[in-house]
């Protein structure tokens, strides 16, 4: 039964105790204003008539401006829980005060006083009630468990108006009922002192200390920031407007009930146990999904309407009962609905701040607005102190408050608006904040240990930095390798010098020529095709006054300094040698193929139809010079080769490159081969990486044309290419449509894996190789899902939602996740925000899952044989896998259909998963599936 309670209600495990005392610290807080309120009113009315109430509205603000700044400070200096069971405590005593004074020593003040106080508690309490509640849920938490907790409100509001209408005559009138008040009040202390023993403080109350900051200080970021002060004017106009309303409902009581203190007290009782009642079913069946489904940007406007057509109504029939329905529109909205609608307001506030912002905001800027309200009413009916009134009645004070009204409804518009705007700059400056952070880190952190390497005493850690540096290709660690010239080692001395020879260093020049002398003949050899290079020092001179050198030293040179302009450039003879040198083959022809591809890269335009070979030479170290030759050359004859580079890593950064460098005119060849499957798979899946470096429109398009790739790996990288290209390109229209279909399949194909990955996790451990590829393969399936979105909603901060989303903070997921509610298009968000959110259980995801595709997946045999139909390699090898390890013999004859397949992995896999069937014990090794090159370290943006 509880289970399914819990269900109904939407709370989550943990949530019980958290919303249950919350509730009730409301619901007796609410309780307790709407017994004073009767209380007050019947008192105040009795002896001075709805007219005085101008005056006590305007006295409230002074009362609390004395109490809100040593209110402040004790926060800060003992907290807030300890300091709301002591409000709540010291109001208790104020009561009890209350009632000795009304029945042994009154005085005219005294309903003045009393009615001044409950205004003061009236602010003051639910706000604490309701910070409360901020500290303890995030902000979607709030949107599922505010409607519930709100009910607490309702329910008070049916306590306090049962025991204002049905005790007044049995304990002997409203001022013993002051006693039940002061009773009320002590045990929502007592329900406070419970919470602080059980529950531990968490969410946004983990996050940092309240910022303690002057109150000045305070007012001027509330006024600064558009938030706070759209915030701030609609609590302004909200509390003008809805005390017009209260008064219009004193008016036509006092005239009904001729002034009876007793009588007025039951009526409004009676009115407020009624209007609760209501307030309690809207807050349990509709305020909680209207939050959800509809969101804040439509519930924040429902009370302004019902009361923009109650007053106007008003306006019309100014009799009891029309005062009394827009009276009852006002307080059942308020209460349920509107309530916990302007709590949410709050949430994407920074948590260290918002309790700061909140108490400002609800109880100086609330207060101020009933002072200014009280004045204005005064002199909009009979007067206020010395100044005349206009006259106006509950006709004339309607069409005022009808203005007032149509304001608070522009201001809703405008926060909705303002909501999303302020959510989405928390998000994004979670990220930003984040990549700085990690991206500072890395490249400090790696600089500092290459920099340590290279100035180490050990020898190894030195050649180990120079084997990163030949591979960075940056001028910026020249100084570094300068002071390696003339490190003990040969062969670092040699790998320094090479390094700096291919930076073109000039700096290095006088060096070199010690160098020449150098006792290693690698080193000497290095400093000749220096100086015959980048100097145009004749390499035939140094070797006859300098003796020893390798014949490769001698060919290089001379290749290189026949090749150098000048006017001993010999061309046809630096040809000749550098031919030559070409053909050297084997590992002995490795330092011959080297240098004669260093010499091609001089005079590139001379020797370009030496570059083919040169690129596809089998040694990483000379196709990277080829690479770099063809790059500086820029001819369209060199496509097929260097896309050819682009399947091998240590060469696909420079191949890409050199690619890019030819411009829009290679994008045709580029389309035709990321269609063809005579092309590699891998050297495909690097083209997308060389149409957004060319960036045209044009390349643009063949990505489009790409989406519906069938290699999953390769359609990530079309996308991925696409969003960096939105970025580059915002002005050239995208046909959506097939966005739009790839986004549909790619949901559909996510909420596929949740049914696949059900089973499996009943039968396998998190950290089996199967269950750990389908994570991996859904996290791939989530980043494709955010990157196909913002190729659709381009101005939406996507990005920011996506990192948000992937955060480990929790304030942080809860506030990306509201954004995305309030961004979204309704079909996309009810299917997508279920799958994002943490708080959703998994199967729950499975649940809807079944719900939304229909073919459900029960079985581990129909999970498995899911996966063997994948067009993912790496997850139908995770499948042949499983079916081993499942001992899923129904399916052995579909992993049979592998045993041909060219790829090594599924393969092994088949042969261990049959070794397993037959029954025996094979180890784990490395014949198990390894992740496939997943990409998922690119931003969506």
């Amino acid at each position: 039964m509880l289970p399914r309670l819990r269900r109904f209600l939407d709370v989550r495990p943990g949530e019980g105790l958290p919303v249950l005392l919350t509730f009730f610290y409301i619901a007796t807080v609410v309780a307790a204003f709407l017994l004073a309120k009767p209380l007050r009113n019947g008192l105040f009315l009795g002896q001075h008539g709805p007219y005085a109430l101008v005056y006590v509205y305007a006295a409230a603000p002074l009362a609390l401006s004395l109490f809100v700044p040593a209110y402040t400070r004790v926060v800060a200096r003992f907290g807030s829980r300890t300091v709301t069971i002591g409000t709540l405590l010291f109001f208790a005593t104020n009561v009890v005060l209350f009632w000795y004074l009304f029945r042994f020593a009154r005085f005219a003040l005294l309903p003045g006083l009393f009615y001044v106080w409950v205004n003061c508690f009236a602010v003051i309490a639910p706000v604490q009630a309701w910070s409360f509640a901020n500290s303890l849920f995030d902000t979607r938490q709030a949107k599922r468990l505010f409607g519930l907790i709100g009910a607490g409100a309702s329910a008070g509001a049916i306590t306090g108006g049962l025991l204002a209408r049905f005790l007044t005559r049995p304990v002997g009138g409203a001022v013993n009922m002051m006693l039940v008040l002061a009773a009320l009040i002590a045990g929502a202390a007592v329900i406070v002192s419970i919470a602080n023993v059980r529950i531990p403080r968490r969410g946004a109350a983990r996050v940092g200390r309240p910022v303690s900051s002057p109150f000045r200080e305070t007012l001027r970021q509330i006024a600064a920031t558009p938030y706070l002060r759209l915030i701030a004017v609609l609590v302004f106009l909200v509390a003008v407007a809805t005390q017009w309303l209260a008064f219009q409902l004193s008016v036509v009581a006092d005239e009904r009930f001729g002034g009876d203190a007793d009588a007025l007290t039951r009526f409004f009782g009676t009115f407020n146990f009624t209007l609760g009642s209501v307030s309690f079913l809207l807050q349990v069946l509709v305020t909680g999904p209207a939050l959800r489904r509809f969101g804040l940007g439509f519930t924040i406007l429902v009370l302004p309407l019902s009361l923009a057509f109650g007053s106007s109504l008003i306006l019309l029939f100014p009799v009891f009962w029309a005062v009394l329905l827009t009276n009852a529109t006002d307080q059942g909205f308020r209460f349920s609905l509107d309530k916990a609608t302007y709590e949410l307001l709050y949430l994407p506030i920074a948590p260290a701040q918002r309790a700061t912002f909140k108490s400002a905001i609800d109880i100086v800027v609330n207060r101020f607005s009933d002072a200014l309200g009280g004045l204005m009413l005064g002199l909009a009916t009979r007067g206020f102190l010395m100044f005349p009134g206009l006259g106006l009645g509950v006709r004339g004070t309607a069409a005022v408050n009808l203005a007032l009204i149509g304001a608070w409804t522009v201001v809703a518009w405008r926060l909705r608006r303002e909501y999303v705007r302020t959510i989405h700059d928390s998000i994004h400056r979670h990220r930003i904040d984040t990549e700085r952070s990690s991206a500072s880190v890395i490249e400090k952190s790696a600089a500092e240990a290459l920099r340590a390497k290279l100035e180490g005493e050990d020898a190894g850690e030195v050649r180990y930095a120079l084997s990163l540096l030949e591979v960075q290709q940056t001028k910026s660690w020249q100084p570094a390798l300068r002071h390696l010239l003339a490190h003990p080692d040969a062969d670092i001395r040699r790998r320094a010098l090479r390094l700096l020879s291919a930076d073109r260093d000039r700096a290095i020049a006088d060096e070199a020529v010690r160098l020449l002398r150098d006792p290693d003949l690698g080193v000497r050899t290095e400093a000749l095709l220096y100086l015959s290079r980048e100097m145009g020092i004749d390499p035939l001179t140094r070797i006859q006054e300098l003796g020893d050198f390798e014949d490769v030293s001698i060919r290089a040179g001379m290749a290189a300094f026949l090749a150098s302009p000048g006017p001993s450039q010999n061309l046809e003879a630096a040809h000749a040698l550098i031919e030559a040198m070409i053909a050297a083959g084997g590992e002995t022809g490795i330092r011959d193929r080297l240098e004669a591809a260093r010499v091609v890269g001089i005079v590139p335009e001379a020797f370009a139809g030496l570059l083919p070979t040169v690129i596809a030479d089998e040694n990483d170290e000379v196709a990277l010079a080829g690479i770099r030759a063809a790059r500086a050359l820029g001819s369209d004859e060199l496509v097929t080769p260097l896309v050819s580079a682009l399947g091998r890593p240590a060469l696909t950064d420079e191949a890409a490159g050199a690619l890019a460098r030819l411009g829009n005119g290679v994008v045709p060849e580029l389309a035709r081969m990321l269609g063809s499957p005579a092309v590699d798979a891998e050297t495909r899946r690097e083209l997308p990486g060389v149409l957004v470096r060319i960036g045209s429109p044009a390349a643009e398009q063949v990505l489009v044309d790409s989406l519906l790739h069938a290699d999953v790996t390769l359609r990530h990288r079309v996308v991925a290419s696409l969003n960096k290209l939105r970025v580059l390109h915002p002005e050239v229209a995208l046909e959506t449509s097939a966005v739009e279909l790839l986004l549909a399949a790619e949901i559909a194909g996510h909420y596929r894996s949740y049914q696949v990955l059900g089973p499996l996790q009943d039968q396998l451990k998190d950290d089996d190789p199967v269950v750990m590829a389908m994570r991996a393969s859904m996290e791939q399936e989530l980043e494709r899902i955010f990157r196909l979105m913002a190729l659709l909603y381009p101005q939406e901060g996507l990005h920011d939602a996506y990192v948000g989303v992937r955060a480990a903070n929790p304030i942080v997921r809860a506030n990306a996740l509201e954004f995305l509610e309030n961004v979204l298009k309704p079909e996309l968000r009810h299917v997508l925000v279920p799958i994002l959110d943490s708080q959703v259980p998994i199967a729950e995801r499975i649940a809807l899952a079944d719900r939304l595709i229909g073919a459900r997946v029960e079985t581990p045999e129909e999970a498995v044989g899911t996966l063997l139909a994948s067009e993912d390699a790496w997850l139908r090898s995770c499948a042949v896998y499983a079916v081993g390890t499942l001992q899923l013999h129904a399916l052995e004859a579909e992993i049979r259909a592998f045993e041909s397949s060219e790829d090594p992995v599924l393969q092994a896999s088949v042969r261990t998963a049959r070794r397993r069937l037959a029954g025996e014990m094979v180890p784990a090794g490395p014949q198990e599936p390894a992740p496939a090159d997943m990409d998922m370290g690119v931003g969506v943006g």
